[in-house]
């Protein structure tokens, strides 16, 4: 009991990973109010660890349970995880149902369409959907699928590593989630406008294109942070240490301008890739919602506040483009080195935020 008089609840692990790294958020919830409990970003151990039989590279059991102890070392309580299937794993449909006032199976309808769409049996997948924006006539909905033998695989080494998944979550749906607890953002308007949020993972992007609260295109787009590291690399021959300063933007070294140099030039052949595909997924929305204004890109993963990175964006696209990350990591992190570390959780926040019990 707090001594506001409000119990206070502790929520499931938020976990996130990628090919890359590990990132973890638990958050404790009294009355309207979130606080981070604990939070944690470290290394993957490498690929060998990545189950062999899994075709969705899931982490064996020997990567979950040491992942499970650095998290306890790290603060964290209890055993139960939130966590959503990887992007790459997830593909969204869009099709008509009835409108929802003619007591049609709205749910099993939507099945039917996502199981045509995909050719697969109805039973195949797991799915969430909702209700897009009326345009004319048509009562459209859009849906996110994944197969139940992904979330299968996933649930197995969270469980093989001494875990209990208390929630399974649509990757959009978490990030969402973590963005909108930003005040600083303002999505959340009274005349609902286009904005877009950019995720950067390691080896890819997501694109999650709203409409006021409500999602209304998603774009997977197949370049992450993972370029920066191999054209510092590659073409600039960097070592490793010379190649994290310049993911980092850490120009601390002799080698300062140098490596600023260099930094410029690598995020900027990323940002290039990620503004050519963010604009068509903006301008289908724009196009299709033609009386909506546009807002702003909200940024989270690697390089949220990389500049060369947000000012290219904003330049192509010509709408503001700002960082993510909610307020209560932001309060939680401060003081990190690595200014940017927050945004790169906003994604295991969301996960976070539902409070399965």
């Amino acid at each position: 009991m707090s001594l506001t008089g409000i119990k206070a609840q502790r929520s499931a692990i938020g976990i996130e990973l990628d090919q890359h790294e590990f990132r973890a958020v638990q958050l404790v919830r009294e009355g309207d109010t979130k606080r981070v409990h604990a939070w944690a970003v470290f290394p993957r151990l490498s690929n060998e660890h990545i189950a062999q039989d899994s075709p969705y590279g899931h982490p064996c059991e020997s990567e979950m349970q040491w992942a499970m102890s650095i998290l306890g070392r790290r603060g964290f309580k209890g055993t139960a995880v939130s966590s959503a299937p990887q992007t790459r794993d997830c593909g969204q449909h869009v099709f008509e149902l009835p409108p929802p006032e003619s007591g049609a199976p709205l749910e099993q309808l939507a099945r039917i369409e996502v199981a045509r769409a995909r050719k697969c049996d109805p039973n195949a997948f797991e799915f969430g959907f909702w209700d897009l924006p009326q345009r004319g006539r048509s009562n459209e909905s859009m849906a996110v699928a994944c197969a139940s033998d992904a979330i299968k695989g996933m649930m197995q080494a969270y469980e093989a590593g001494g875990m209990s998944v208390a929630g399974i979550d649509i990757p959009e749906l978490a990030i969402m989630r973590g963005v909108l607890d930003t005040p600083s953002v303002g999505i959340a308007t009274p005349d609902p406008e286009i904005d877009a949020v950019l995720l950067v993972n390691w080896f890819s992007s997501l694109a999650i294109v709203t409409l006021g609260h409500r999602i209304v295109y998603v774009r997977r787009i197949a370049h992450g942070a993972r370029r920066v590291w191999e054209h510092a690399t590659n073409r600039f021959g960097l070592s490793e240490s010379s190649a994290r300063a310049v993911f980092n933007q850490d120009y601390s070294g002799e080698h300062a301008e140098q490596i600023e140099r260099v930094c410029s030039a690598c995020w900027a052949a990323l940002s290039k890739d990620l503004a050519s595909e963010l604009d068509v997924a903006i301008a289908y929305v724009s196009h299709s919602f033609r009386m909506a204004p546009l807002g702003k890109v909200v940024m989270g993963g690697y390089g949220a506040m990389n500049q060369t990175l947000l000012s290219r964006l904003d330049s192509v696209l010509g709408i503001p483009v700002v960082a993510s990350a909610p307020q209560a990591l932001t309060e939680a992190m401060a003081g990190q080195h690595d200014a940017a570390l927050p945004a790169r959780l906003t994604y295991a926040y969301g996960l976070a935020a539902r409070f399965d019990s």
